[in-house]
């Protein structure tokens, strides 16, 4: 770098002398005639000038740079290029001048970038200090030289005699680290809030430029300020000529590098050719390069752009193997070709070769300007690693090449890829074509088998010859098309007024499923999809074969007619679950005749009856309750009402009474005549007691006015009752119910004397409990004491009791069978700290024993927190390499560290792992990374994750990540920062694809937090995957309300939409968990006022703050790293947080600059106080000027923002940052940003889970809690594979006779 300081003055004051004068200098330039124009012949030609021009400009100086340490090369002059005679400088020529936009902001010491973390210095001579510089994001640039009068110029003229270039364009921040968020939950926070606006941009003087090409050849463009870094998008229209020599200079290394990693044999002809491919050329891979790239229309490549540029190309390739230590690229007989080429046009001295055993498939990539080893996840790594089942099934739709690393699994190693056409559906590979216009002949086949009114049953007939069976799969005849339907034939009859009919039950193409394109061409699907055909639409039988739980796949046919189905398929929720749960034959069937036996129509009446109430009878009453939508009713039953508002809990009431107001109806005539009511809508009113609960009275007798006009000097009390949101009271209100429509399940209500651990009874679901019966009049209890309820008071239903105590028996001997065999197995993939783990652990069958994950800091949480687990901190492309090397290939593993220095234990065999839950790094999809990239290689550790669940073929899969991995495009291609083109929903299809290709079930659904018991937003995609011989999980229906949810729909290809939520109108049993719920039991502190900016008034000197004041450094962190709590727990949800917790750990905050901190301590003392409310000296300026983008936005509001206790906390990111995309992170209460316990709290982390950095940074601690999945959510998806677990256990024991069903 000191070549480069040398040359640039660093004098703080002497550069705002050369800013007065380029400001001076541009006032006299004349604005309406920006450019001059000696006019070429055709602008193609212009490109050419000034790559001819650049030459020329290159060849003035010969100096460089080269940091040997760093990916980065810094150039003051591209290298001249000596090989080809130079062009004669064209007669004409385009001479242009910028003109400053009239909101164009300058960069200086004091900018502020929304979105952007305050820069903290130890001292005024760390402005510029590299490390302490921001790195933004330029685009839609134009670089021009300020002592010519703004004059356009190549940022090759950087070092030019005589030279200070600037560049303009739009800036953006650059989200490093926000690798899992999804910007559709922070939109829910606010609809009518505006996206970041752009913001209008000068730089200061440009010092130099950088290139960096990454481990898998990407290149990108740096400029460096005295100010910050600059990372290049694309230029403008009017600076794209300018840019063009350099760009070709970098694409074609670019390509070079990249080519020689996906093929090391690659041949010069090929890369040629790989050049001369305007989609290669354009939009390769490499989507960084494509980000500042012309239209592809506009950029040609040739193989004269290679060997004029060719001594450029070979020693940037030199450096990025020796940066790289992969050295065995010097064998690539393309980078041996580059040398002869060279060595012919110049006598050159030829490269050296080195040689290593560095095993280049390990080597963590080297840090940019960064400076974070924990970003490194971010960056491209490794390879993708797959199995060749998997890779087959890609069939080249992910941009990605990948590593394919064989595995014993012979069956599969022949399946036929999909297409790489499969954007089109006409490329898919039909189905065979079964013709036949007409059947001739039918006759019946045996005797008679039944007979229901004049209806006649039969087994089987002869159709043209033809014997054909109940049971038997056929070609039934389209008229919409040649391609026929498969049935399976459910039962035969004889119908005086249709004729020979047969009942059929469809199976549906997989190209009609959820999978469309990427279904297999031979794999049907049953449906619940049933009706009456006649006979001869029968075309003849049908060649399928239903597979077994343990029988794979085929993918060689003998027989072009040969199908096969192993799932049924739900075309409502997009679920593949065994087909044989839903073809039974020892299923008892309720609804369908002796003689018409059909499992779809006995599903759909099922249904049907559940929509309506039915009596139930007992030998005590004739009607002793009813039965509601599966749930059965009696007196005494406690249950959840639909409350009239929207978004609040259920009213809890208890049965009093039950009649009957009307006459029967029989449900449906296909319904048997039992002669009982067990079929009949039952005509129910009932008469409920209303309880209350009991926090409402808290709230209403605590809640004091919101002061819009406080101050920040103001003091926010809290209460410190204790809230409980299982706590009810009796009122002495009833209800009549005239229809049932409102019940929508029931829960269990207990006296509190009657419980003998009331902790544990709380952890139950659905589970309340009373102490006091309160009047209307009393409703702030005025006198409690004389409410007290006693326990006698309570009448409960003895059957529902009796019912709960066996189940509780049952559940413990399940536990017990648990804890003497053993857990599940299981293992973590891209693990972060475990906030899965954390959840799936607490439902007490999951015992994690391994766990994967890249980022340092993060696996030592993990590790720490899950001591009797192994945490692998190393790449999981690695690790699957060797797993499948040791266990599979019986390879002698070469010792290898992970990022922490330890050495890395063997991983487990095949067979060890029971249960794989993974979150693959989802950055690529999510909605908050607005360039999108078709080869980001963290796209393709999807492909990666299924490996793993190839090659162990766990019971059990899970798969979690953001949203936007619904929308997702696979197959498309890069066009700019946008993907065009592929598989709409192409990713999520991929899964569904692996996974039942596998023999998986398969369900999908998206869930959102706040509705699991956690006081913020976030909505995250779930897919399961579960062998065919157990159940599928369903997913949890929501526990406590949320009214800022959005949306967990899931709109198909097809055009449905669903989602799995059963409640109405945003209602749960609990109430939603509030900000002051969460966190105000923790002890409080404050920031002390720096007064940088506004000096200490007297009023200031003499303010007493009941919190403790800390003076806040502007590096590390400010609180207590492990401290003591002051207060008990004051709800429920911190009960919850507190369990195993005597010490709180992490209740510190981020130091900021001292500006930073003076906003935080001024922002005014109330709910929805932002940076609007600062006195006008602190307002930042790109917030609040009428001349910032943000002003044209209604100022961003929300930024320096302080939380409401009764709010919930907005989407966690990984940053707290005033400043960012959700900067509402000021306590509610105290003068000071969220700590990092808070945050774990708002995420739902119990208090004994410690984060922990290896740099003792607390944005590696924030950054492991915004990626999380919370463990609230996790614990109760975790529930419903517990509820799998018991189902087959009460299975087990009821096939020994060891006990019943629940």
């Amino acid at each position: 770098m000191s070549s480069f300081l040398s040359e640039t003055n660093f004098d703080t004051m002497d550069i705002d002398k050369r800013q007065e004068s380029f400001k001076k200098d541009s006032m006299d330039i004349d604005y309406d005639v920006c450019v001059y124009i000696e006019q070429p012949e055709n602008f193609p030609e212009i490109s050419k000038s000034y790559d001819v021009a650049y030459d020329e400009v290159s060849n003035s100086s010969d100096s460089k740079t080269r940091s040997s340490s760093r990916l980065k090369r810094k150039h003051d002059v591209i290298p001249p290029q000596k090989s080809k005679p130079k062009a004669p400088r064209p007669q004409k020529k385009i001479v242009r001048y910028y003109k400053f936009k009239e909101d164009e902001v300058e960069e200086n010491e004091i900018f502020e970038l929304i979105g952007e973390d305050p820069i903290t210095r130890d001292k005024q001579d760390d402005i510029g200090d590299r490390n302490t510089l921001p790195c933004r994001i330029l685009e839609d640039f134009i670089i021009y030289d300020a002592n010519d009068k703004n004059k356009v110029v190549s940022i090759e003229e950087v070092d030019g005699e005589g030279r200070e270039l600037h560049a303009s364009g739009t800036v953006k921040p650059m989200y490093v680290g926000q690798d899992d968020q999804d910007d559709e939950d922070t939109e829910d926070e606010d609809e009518d809030k505006e996206k970041i606006p752009d913001q209008h941009f000068r730089t200061s003087t440009i010092f130099y430029f950088e290139i960096e090409y990454t481990q898998d050849g990407r290149s990108e463009i740096w400029l460096r300020t005295q100010y910050g870094f600059y990372k290049l998008f694309k230029p403008s229209n009017d600076y794209m000529p300018y840019f063009m020599p350099i760009f070709k200079r970098v694409r074609v290394t670019n390509l070079a590098i990249e080519s020689m990693v996906n093929d090391t044999n690659i041949t010069y002809n090929q890369f040629i050719g790989l050049l001369q491919d305007p989609s290669s050329s354009a939009s390769s891979s490499s989507s960084s390069s494509s980000s500042y790239a012309p239209e592809s229309s506009n950029l040609r490549l040739s193989e004269k752009d290679v060997q004029e540029n060719l001594e450029y190309i070979i020693e940037e390739i030199q450096t990025w193997v020796d940066e790289q230590e992969a050295y065995g690229f010097f064998d690539c007989p393309l980078l041996a070709k580059f040398n002869e080429l060279h060595d012919r046009g110049a006598k050159s001295k030829k490269y050296r070769k080195h040689h290593s055993t560095v095993d280049t498939d390990t080597v963590k990539t080297k840090r940019n300007v960064l400076k974070n080893p924990n970003l490194a996840v971010l960056q491209h790594q490794n390879q993708t690693c797959v199995t060749p089942f998997i890779n087959e099934l890609t069939g080249g739709l992910f941009s990605r090449k990948f590593i394919t690393v064989n595995h014993i699994r012979e069956e599969e190693q022949q399946l036929e890829p999909i297409p790489d056409e499969s954007v089109e559906k006409s490329s898919i590979r039909e189905s065979p074509i079964v013709v036949k216009p007409v059947t001739h002949h039918i006759e019946w086949q045996g005797k008679k088998i039944g007979k229901y009114k004049d209806i006649k049953y039969y087994k089987s007939a002869v159709i043209d010859g033809e014997l054909v069976h109940v049971g038997d799969i056929v070609y039934l005849r389209n008229d919409d098309s040649d391609e026929p339907w498969f049935a399976k034939v459910e039962y035969m009859f004889d119908d005086p007024k249709d004729g020979k009919m047969f009942h059929s039950r469809f199976f549906s193409h997989g190209k009609e499923t959820v999978l469309e394109e990427m279904a297999g061409p031979r794999e049907i699907f049953l449906l619940n999809n049933c009706t009456d055909n006649p006979l001869e639409s029968i075309m003849g039988k049908a060649n399928v074969k239903r597979l077994g739980s343990e029988e794979g796949e085929l993918f060689t046919f003998d027989d072009d007619m040969y199908y096969f189905y192993r799932f049924w398929y739900d075309e409502t929720f997009a679920v593949f679950e065994d087909a044989r749960l839903h073809e039974d034959p020892n299923a008892q069937f309720l609804y369908c005749n002796e003689y018409e036996k059909c499992h779809s129509c006995e599903d759909r009446f099922a249904k049907k009856a559940e929509k309506y109430p039915k009596w139930i009878s007992s030998k005590e009453s004739p009607k002793s309750g009813f039965k509601y939508k599966g749930i059965e009713y009696h007196l005494h039953d406690f249950i959840y009402m639909v409350p009239e508002s929207k978004d609040s809990p259920y009213d809890v009431g208890q049965i009093m009474d039950i009649s009957s107001k009307g006459e029967q109806i029989m449900l449906d005539e296909y319904f048997k005549e039992t002669g009982d009511d067990s079929n009949k809508i039952a005509s129910v009113a009932i008469l409920v007691r209303l309880l209350g609960r009991y926090d409402d009275i808290i709230k209403a007798r605590t809640k004091k006015p919101v002061n819009m006009s406080a101050t920040y000097r103001d003091i926010i009390t809290i209460s410190e009752e204790v809230k409980d949101c299982r706590r009810l009271y009796f009122t002495e209100e009833t209800k009549y119910l005239k229809s049932v429509d409102i019940i929508e399940g029931m829960c269990t209500v207990r006296h509190k004397e009657n419980i003998s651990d009331l902790e544990a009874y709380k952890d139950e679901t659905d589970t309340f409990y009373v102490d006091y019966k309160i009047p209307k009049s009393f409703s702030r209890l005025a006198d409690v004491n004389e409410m007290r309820m006693e326990p006698n008071e309570i009448t409960i239903c003895q059957i529902c009791a009796d019912l709960r105590q066996d189940k509780q028996k049952t559940l413990e001997e399940f536990y017990e069978f648990i804890k003497d065999n053993r857990k599940l197995r299981s293992m973590d993939i891209f693990s972060g700290c475990g906030g899965i783990t954390v959840g799936m652990e607490q439902t007490g069958v999951v015992d994690t024993r391994w766990a994967i994950e890249f980022a340092s800091s993060a696996a030592l949480t993990f590790q720490k927190n899950n001591p009797g687990a192994i945490s692998y901190n190393q790449c999981a492309n690695v690790l699957l390499k060797r797993a499948i090397d040791e266990h599979c290939n019986k390879k002698k593993l070469e010792v290898l560290n992970d990022f922490l220095g330890n050495k890395v234990p063997s991983m487990p065999a095949p067979g060890d792992v029971d249960f794989i839950y993974c979150g693959p790094p989802c950055q690529g999809f999510s909605g908050i990374n607005r360039f999108k990239k078709a080869n980001d290689i963290k796209n393709s550790l999807v492909a990666t994750a299924l490996s793993y669940v190839d090659f162990y073929r766990p019971e059990y899969f899970l798969l979690e990540n953001v949203r936007g991995m619904l929308c997702f495009r696979l197959g498309g291609e890069q066009d700019g920062v946008k993907i065009k083109g592929g598989i709409k929903m192409g990713v999520v299809k991929f899964i569904l694809r692996a996974l039942t290709a596998m023999g998986y079930q398969t369900r999908f659904n998206v869930q959102q937090a706040g509705n699991h018991g956690v006081p913020q937003s976030r909505r995250r995609l779930f897919i399961w995957g579960i062998k065919r011989n157990s159940y599928l999980p369903k997913f949890p229906q929501n526990t406590t309300c949320f009214n800022k949810q959005g949306s967990v729909n899931i709109s198909l290809p097809n055009g449905k939409v669903f989602n799995y939520n059963e409640r109405s109108g945003g209602h749960s049993p609990l109430p939603p968990v509030t900000v002051g719920e969460a966190i105000n039991d923790l002890p409080a502190f404050e920031f002390v006022n720096p007064h940088e900016v506004y000096p200490a008034t007297k009023e200031d000197k003499e303010l007493i703050r009941p919190y403790r004041q800390i003076v806040v450094p502007e590096k590390r962190w400010v609180g207590d790293n492990s401290t003591e709590y002051k207060l008990n727990p004051l709800s429920e949800y911190q009960r919850q947080c507190r369990k195993k917790a005597t010490i709180l750990h992490n209740h510190i905050a981020r130091a900021f600059n001292k500006i930073t901190v003076e906003r935080v301590v001024r922002i005014p003392m109330f709910p929805g106080a932002d940076h609007s409310n600062l006195p006008e000296k602190l307002k930042p300026w790109c917030l609040s000027d009428p001349n910032s983008a943000a002003s044209r936005h209604g100022g961003w509001k929300g930024l320096f923002g302080r939380l409401d206790f009764d709010g919930h906390f907005l989407t966690a990111l990984t940053d707290i940052n005033p400043m960012g995309k959700t900067g509402t992170v000021i306590h509610p209460n105290q003068r000071r940003i969220l700590t990092v316990r808070e945050c774990a709290r708002a995420q739902g982390f119990p208090d004994s889970f410690i984060f922990y950095s290896d740099r003792d940074d607390t944005k590696d601690m924030h950054r492991q809690i915004g990626n999380a999945v919370p463990p609230p959510l996790a614990y109760a998806l975790g529930r419903q594979l517990v509820e799998v677990l018991l189902k087959k256990y009460n299975e087990s024991n009821k096939s020994k006779g060891k006990g019943k069903a629940l």
